[in-house]
């Protein structure tokens, strides 16, 4: 340890000893904070950040897309619960009283793009970086989502259905707080004193079961200003946080403006992602976007890098706006039903490599929920039932 690191630790101790253990900062708090401390000279924490690479000059692709996001963002992670010191109650009591909430959130483990959502009640202002400029504003209560090109003064409508009663974001993580509150394994971390980007925050991590949930809050304020929650097959972080923000009510408006041309893109329907509309989305995967074989993955953090793909293929292929329209719903639509997978256990893809047409190689087996054999897609998009002892190895 360098005397930089000694220094550094008795000026944040300094701090950390002016507190005397109390009803809100006990005895064991001061001495996480300390340990924390020293931890820090030889740990740097590691800045999650995550991508949605979404880059498509098709308006229609790129609201069916931002109806995926909706989803991806949206989507119930999990049960977490669980008590904690009033140090953690301070903390999570911001979240649990937002009535309305600023917020970047991210998605996965590899950094880029970020999704910006203003968010009051059941309606969403939203933004994509890296996308074109356009105003977006979801109506979860209409199951809505409206996008607004200035430019080309146009205004897209896109049908959100089947979402049922899902929260927007902050909602969503203020039920996860709750359940966290009442499950009687949950641990809850103290972990004191943390440096981020030359700024102090104090850290707490709760984890439960699979899930694990770490707030950075404001040393002063107690205000959170980074969540992030991660679960074995997800990642999603909210940078930026702020709530109980006054906003303008016309950025909420799905109200089309005047001289400006509607479109209605059709819409995509949450509940009813089956078999024959992923199988469709496999064809287009392989047969426009990949240029004739089936992608190397088809996992979430893997389907976000490709936008660019998607734009190329596009400007390649020539279509008409009506087309564009009909592929990028149909490719969207194809995607609920493994991102809603409802067969039993795990399902399984195995395309790397494979070429379209390719009757010999298996691609993506499941089990259907209740049934005794597994469904097998292979490369012609061909599909049998098989037998547990006969799946692809």
């Amino acid at each position: 340890m360098s005397e930089m690191d000694e220094r550094e630790i008795e000026r944040r101790f300094e701090v950390i000893s002016q507190f005397e253990p109390g009803p809100e900062v006990t005895a064991r708090d001061l001495e996480s904070a300390r340990k924390s401390l020293i931890a820090q000279t030889t740990e740097q924490p590691t800045k999650q950040q995550d991508i949605w690479r979404i880059i498509m000059r098709s308006k229609t692709l790129k609201v069916a897309v931002a109806a995926i996001i909706l989803v991806a963002v949206l989507v119930s992670i999990h049960k977490l619960s669980g008590s904690s010191s009033v140090a953690w109650a301070d903390v999570i009591e911001p979240i649990l009283n937002a009535k309305t909430a600023s917020l970047d959130i991210l998605i996965g483990s590899q950094g880029g793009v970020v999704i910006h959502d203003d968010i009051k009640g059941s309606r969403i202002r939203r933004s994509v970086s890296n996308m074109e400029k356009a105003d977006i504003v979801i109506d979860l209560e209409q199951q809505k989502l409206l996008t607004i090109d200035h430019d080309k003064k146009t205004a897209t409508y896109v049908g959100l259905e089947g979402l049922g009663n899902i929260p927007n974001y902050v909602e969503h993580l203020q039920h996860l707080i709750k359940k966290l509150q009442d499950h009687p394994d949950v641990q809850v971390e103290n972990r004191g004193i943390q440096e981020v980007d030359g700024q102090e925050y104090f850290v707490f991590v709760a984890s439960a079961g699979n899930d694990t949930i770490t707030i950075w809050a404001d040393p002063d304020t107690a205000l959170p200003v980074r969540i992030e929650h991660t679960t074995p097959n997800m990642i999603i972080s909210c940078d930026n946080m702020k709530f109980n923000v006054t906003f303008d009510e016309s950025l909420f408006s799905m109200d089309i403006p005047d001289g400006y041309k509607t479109e209605d893109a059709g819409a995509i329907n949450f509940q009813e992602g089956n078999e024959s509309d992923f199988i469709e989305s496999l064809r287009i995967w392989a047969e426009v976007i990949e240029g004739g074989q089936f992608p190397d993955s088809i996992n979430l953090e893997d389907i976000v890098d490709i936008g660019p793909k998607i734009e190329k293929a596009f400007d390649q292929a020539a279509l008409t706006d009506e087309e564009q329209t009909q592929l990028g719903l149909k490719w969207g639509q194809g995607l609920v039903f493994i991102r809603f997978f409802k067969g039993q256990g795990q399902w399984h893809y195995a395309g790397q490599g494979v070429k379209l047409g390719d009757g010999d190689s298996p691609i993506f087996w499941y089990q259907p929920k209740d049934s005794e054999t597994w469904r097998v897609i292979y490369g012609d998009l061909r599909v049998e039932d098989v037998s547990a002892e006969n799946l692809p190895k």
